[in-house]
């Protein structure tokens, strides 16, 4: 089987289906990827539990007799991509010799790459009876998880909170990541409302990360499916099948005291600035000691023992209730300031011991609400 495709497209599609390969694994199989050459052109597809993805290259060939679609090629997923990247722009011819040997020709040049029988690699999970079927524009998507990625936990003490949990009714999406420190919660109104029943899951968080990475900032939308086991998002030519975690997640209903002692409206911008000026010299633990000045402003300080110390105000835009005095962590801070990504920010304290909470100004048809645990420090 011959088929000849474009560099660029080729190498678009190693590079997306590569990210579904293990680092290690005792299967030596699963350092590969299968590939397919059938009528309707070239099907990729990498990874076992939890995550595999599927990447589609369309160039029809009606005259394939259906006789000749087998399992595919299982070759070197690495040396494969590493070929194709070294190739010149323009056309790849390649073509399955037999059930072991793939070969690459561009201008001059021809590899053979030794692979196995596609049979052998393990199959892909399907979806059983689907509970969730909604579909969202990539770019709300990939925006909606770039909120909440960042707050997954990086500790397989507690693997629950490597996942995030998503939740759906049908009209509504919420997407909820924490690692007990910080906090990321955001919702997104469905503007092609289903009428599946509530829906609730966690979904790996290294999934939702390399899903986000892979959407498209484009017009085009992503259809999720699920069931109790599974949850596949569908968009263009590729499809991720993710295994969701089970357990119980946090509550997270509870976690916002009922009425803050102060709040301030600051610019996001400005204050991200700021934090990340006085972390420069906010010592081990980043640790930022924010107070209220006056009506007008508060100030940021930083300190490092035997380096120095550093004080920043910030101008606030209007303030409520009584002052306020608290250390916090300032890498934590500044990466919920970047995923809000600008425009105006309520903060919230309500005590010592209260976590601080952060709201940027609700968007059309979507908001998100940020927690951060405050550090216990003398002052």
């Amino acid at each position: 089987m011959k088929i000849e495709v474009s560099q660029a497209e080729l190498l678009h599609a190693l590079q997306q289906t590569a990210r579904a390969v293990p680092p290690s694994s005792p299967l030596p199989i699963l350092a590969g990827m299968v590939l397919r050459i059938h009528r309707e052109g070239i099907t990729l597809l990498a990874g076992s539990s939890p995550m595999v993805i599927r990447t589609d290259i369309r160039i029809p060939m009606p005259g394939l007799p259906r006789e000749t679609e087998d399992n595919g090629l299982v070759v070197p997923a690495r040396t494969f991509a590493d070929i194709v990247r070294k190739l010149p722009p323009g056309p790849v011819e390649l073509e399955q010799t037999d059930r072991s040997m793939l070969c690459i020709r561009a201008g001059s040049g021809l590899f053979r790459l030794c692979g196995t029988d596609g049979e052998e690699y393990p199959a892909a999970p399907e979806i059983g009876r689907p509970t969730l079927q909604l579909r969202l524009p990539n770019t709300v998507l990939k925006s909606m998880i770039r909120q909440v990625a960042f707050a997954v936990s990086a500790s397989e003490t507690r693997p629950i909170l490597t996942g995030v949990w998503c939740r759906s009714d049908g009209e509504q999406l919420k997407l909820v990541a924490t690692d007990s420190v910080r906090f990321a919660s955001t919702t997104s109104r469905i503007e092609q409302p289903s009428d599946t029943p509530p829906f609730e899951a966690i979904v790996p968080g290294r999934c939702m990360a390399e899903l986000a990475k892979m959407l498209q900032d484009d017009q085009g939308e992503t259809r999720i499916d699920a069931d109790e086991a599974l949850i596949r998002f569908h968009t263009a030519d590729m499809t991720l099948s993710c295994s969701l975690l089970h357990g119980a997640y946090p509550p997270i209903d509870r976690l916002v005291p009922a009425r803050p002692n102060c709040e301030l409206k600051v610019d996001t911008e400005k204050l991200l600035q700021a934090i990340e000026r006085v972390t420069l010299l906010s010592g081990e633990g980043c640790v930022v000691f924010l107070h209220t000045v006056s009506a007008e402003s508060a100030a940021l300080v930083g300190q490092a023992a035997e380096v120095g110390d550093v004080r920043e105000e910030v101008p606030i835009e209007t303030v409520a209730g009584e002052g306020v005095a608290i250390s916090f962590n300032g890498k934590y801070m500044t990466d919920i300031l970047r995923a809000i990504a600008g425009g105006t920010l309520m903060l919230r304290f309500y005590d010592k011991l209260g976590p601080i909470a952060a709201e940027p100004e609700p968007a059309a048809g979507s908001s998100s609400l940020y927690l951060l645990t405050p550090i216990r420090t003398s002052r």
